[in-house]
Formats: C-alpha cells, structure tokens, sequence
C-alpha cells in the first residue's frame, strides 16, 4: 500500500494537488499497527482525481456518492486487493471536516505531501481535535457532544473500537451513548450487524458486559433479552437467565482454540495500572472473579489433542457467508440460547422451575434476530441451529450410558454444526456449575464434551459419516420392495449397526439386512 500512496504523491505533486490522508489508515499507522484501506480528502474534484488513478495504476473506479464526490478506487497490490476512498473537500473546509468525524482518534490529517514510504514527522499531523493525545493515552471520545446524535450508530461503534484497540471511551463519552435520543434501531440492520460482528469477533465478553452494564444498546438491539434480566431459574443456575447468558458468553471465549484461555479482551484504562472490567476495577495482573472459569479453559484446550484443536479452529475462522465467519454467530447463540425460557417458565416448587422446551421456543426469536440484522440465510440457519438443538447433548448426557446409537444420531441431527453445538452446550453447562460451586459437575461435562469432539474428528468413519455398504436399490433387492420410507429406516437402523461395531463389510450388511426383515416380520 506504500508504494500505492507514493505513487499518488507523485501524480499530485505534478498536478499541484493538495490531498489528505485521513481516517482510521492514519491512526493505524501512527499507532504502528497493520493498516487497511485508504481514506483520502481531495482539495479539487475527487471524481478527476480517481478516473486518472484508475488509468496510472490499473484500477477500477467506483461512483459512491456523485452529489458528495466521494468515490472509489480498487486496486490489486500483489495478491491483495485494497480500496482507496477519495472525497472532494466538503463545506467549510478540511478543519470542519474533522470536527464532523465520530472520534478523536479519527479526526487526524496527514498532508500526503508529508508522507514519506510509511514514515512521517509527527508535527505534520494535522490535529484539531487532541486526537494524537487520546491515541496516547487509550482513550475513545466523541468529536463533539453531536458526535452520537447525528449517527447513532457511532455508540456501538465505540464499543467496537475498544473492543479492537484495547481502549477505554472517555467518560463524557459514555454520557452521551446513555442518553442519546435516538435508538441505534434508526440505523439499517446491515449496518448494526456489521459493528456488533466486529465486536463479538474480538474477544469480546468485558465489552459485551460493558455495553449491558453501562448502556442500553443490546436491550435496543434484542429487545428479547429484557424478560431475562431477573428471571430467576433455580437449581443448579443461581444466576438469572440474562446474567447466565453473559457467563456462558465469557466461558466460551476460554474455549477457543488460538484465544489465550481466559483473555477477556479488557480494556486498559487511561490511568493508574488499572484494568476496566463490566464496570468494575481490578489491579492490572491480577485475579479477576473468573479465574475458576478461565482455569477450566484451560485445562479442556490443553486436554484437547492437536488434530482437534485444528478442526475447532479451522470451523471456528471458516467463512459461512462472503467476509463472514462462524465465530460471531456462536457468541451471539450464547447470548440468546436462553431466550426461549421467557416463554416455558413453570414453578415445580421448593424454589424451583422447569423451562421444558425453551430451546425450541427459542428458535423463531432467533430467527426474528437473524432476519432484523440481516443476516446471510446460511447464518441464520446456524444461529437457529444453535439455539434450537443446543439442550440436545445435554439430554444426551444425562441419558447415561451414552449408546454410540445416540452418538450418531445427534451427529446426523447437527450436521455441520456439530462442533459449535458441543463448544455452545460446554460453555452453558460449565458456566452454571462453576457460578454454583459444583466444579466436579463441570469438570465431568468437560471430560464428556471432549471425547464427542474426538469422536466428532477422529472416529467420524463410525460416528459422522459412516462408509456407505449398501446403497438404496440394494435394500430394496435384498427385501423384495420398491423404494419407499421403509429404505431409510433399514439404512438409519444399518448406520447405527456400523456405529455400534456390529456391522463392517458388505456382507455383514447385507446379513444384518436380511435379519432385520426377519426381526421385522415376527414383530
């Protein structure tokens, strides 16, 4: 991307240009982090500016916004392709242009005349606003007290930036995020989906806390989760449905393969050696209230052999829609598990309730959410998935001795999502045992989700995807019948043969065949 810059500094040099580098590819370079694409304010027309790069650098040009003269150019750097954004200079000039952005840390300017291959002196910035000061100490803060108002998304955007930085939002700030008039639902569901993943693709759970702690944003995001806070489960859960949601948020980022265990993605606030945690202070370097949980992760990722720490972390980064992966789904299935228990709460006395079928009930709210944050339909059928069957190893457990029957049978049932439902049922189960202090239970739920993931990833030739000995056409031969829902049964009763060891060639399957016709017959 340098060599990109340089050559436009050269072009408009020629042409007597004054063009500015802006934006968060500044502050990434400041800060000496890996910067993306490109924002550049042009003195002049943009729209020239981007037709003659397009033509110099083989680049394509794309029209944002003609009556704004904002557009943009993509570009091919080695295997990468990059976007370059160029604005003509809006009213009142570069100054009031800045003043206009969300945050300090983005309201810096660089002459590009000043840029020099990636380096450049500091008192060539151009720094309205004491943004460089706010890049030193960590700090988010809004432009102006308007900052929030004039784009509500810009709160959730805070959080996101804090979440990505490590930083902590100026307590003015806060402010005003908490009494903004306008909800973030005024802002298109794209656009709230778009930030919420940025977030929850970090390790997010302190700043999830944050944001329910300190603002109303996930209440106005998911309505849902209001009938949660205060509903009271009995138990082994001593949390409410909301507080137990969050737990389970924050055990499963101990569970991911390539995230440290127990790394909360806390943000350092600006001051003092202290960390800033869902609106509490701990000393930097200590124990948090979570070490318990944080030790668990550890113990089960270290528990985990390498092929199949691999296989989490290869479905945890695969991408189920264009840009997006698996991992904010699953957090945001943590989240909503429980929604359906607003719906199926029954007491069963001596402080107890029952919330029979709250996993089904809660897979339409989950869908309703996929649809209001337009998600990709392949995401909204996991976050359904998720939420809809993730009681089912739980029900399996309890239904001790587990039959390699049942093994594959919740296997076909998951399918591809497999893996998330065993990470998502772990993070659940675990949470509300270890919040109760029955650290055994958990720790047996550990041993048991562990070895379905070894049967997940290496005893899939029995339990996933068992090799097919008999086809359809020759269980219709083998019983003298035509096609029909009968074929299925034999082939389901045939895989759970394989599955139990009964069963491994040709011939014991067609054995296995004819004796169930028998079986069959006598019945």
């Amino acid at each position: 991307m340098d060599r990109i810059i340089l050559n436009i500094k050269e072009l408009i040099t020629v042409r007597g240009m004054n063009v500015y580098l802006v934006g968060g590819y500044l502050r990434d370079k400041i800060q000496g982090r890996a910067a993306g694409d490109v924002d550049l304010l042009v003195e002049g027309r943009a729209k020239n500016l981007a037709l003659e790069l397009a033509e110099k650098l083989s680049g394509t040009p794309v029209p944002l916004d003609e009556r704004r003269d904002i557009h943009r150019l993509i570009l091919q750097a080695g295997e990468q392709t990059v976007q370059l954004d160029l604005e003509g200079m809006p009213e009142g000039g570069l100054v009031a242009d800045l003043r206009r952005r969300d945050f300090t840390i983005n309201a810096l300017s660089l002459p590009l005349a000043a840029y020099c291959g990636g380096s450049f002196l500091e008192n060539s910035v151009i720094d309205p606003l004491g943004g460089m000061e706010d890049l030193r100490k960590g700090i988010i803060r809004a432009c102006s007290s308007a900052a929030i108002e004039d784009d509500p998304l810009r709160a959730l955007r805070a959080f996101r930036f804090s979440a990505g930085l490590g930083f902590v939002l100026a307590p003015d700030t806060l402010q005003l995020i908490r009494h903004m008039r306008r909800p973030i639902t005024v802002c298109a569901g794209e656009r709230i989906r778009d930030e919420l993943f940025a977030i929850l693709h970090k390790a997010s759970s302190s700043i999830v806390r944050l944001m329910n702690g300190q603002t109303t944003l996930l209440e106005q995001i998911f309505p849902e989760i209001v009938p949660l806070k205060g509903l009271q489960q009995g138990g082994y859960h001593v949390d409410d449905a909301w507080e137990h949601s969050l737990k389970a948020l924050e055990r499963f980022e101990t569970l991911v393969p390539g995230t440290p265990a127990g790394r909360e993605g806390v943000t350092k606030a600006a001051k003092g050696g202290r960390t800033q945690l869902t609106g509490k202070t701990i000393t930097a370097g200590g124990e948090d209230r979570d070490v318990t949980v944080a030790r668990f992760g550890r113990a089960f990722l270290s528990g985990l052999p390498d092929g199949v720490r691999n296989g989490l972390q290869e479905y945890l980064a695969q991408n189920i829609t264009r840009g997006r992966s698996r991992l904010p789904v699953l957090k945001l299935a943590c989240l909503l598990h429980d929604v359906g228990k607003q719906f199926c709460r029954e007491y069963a006395g001596n402080g107890k309730y029952t919330f029979y079928g709250h996993n089904r009930a809660g897979e339409p709210v989950a869908r309703s959410v996929a649809q209001r944050l337009k998600l990709s339909k392949r995401e909204g059928e996991v976050l359904a998935t998720l939420v809809g069957q993730h009681m089912d190893l739980l029900f399996l457990y309890k239904s001790a001795p587990v039959t390699p029957r049942a093994v594959r049978r919740f296997f076909r049932r998951a399918g591809r999502e497999a893996p998330g439902l065993l990470l998502l049922s772990l993070a659940d189960v675990a949470s509300s045992r270890l919040a109760s202090g029955q650290v055994e239970a958990a720790a047996a739920y550990n041993k048991f989700i562990a070895d379905m993931l070894h049967k997940y990833y290496n005893q899939g030739h029995l339990y996933v995807s068992p090799p097919r000995l008999l086809d359809g056409a020759e269980v219709c031969s083998l019983l003298g019948i035509k096609p029909s829902p009968l074929v299925r049964r034999v082939l389901e009763a045939l895989a759970d043969a394989q599955a139990e060891g009964v069963v491994q060639t040709g011939a014991e399957a067609r054995e296995f065949v004819r004796r169930w016709r028998e079986g069959e017959k006598k019945q």
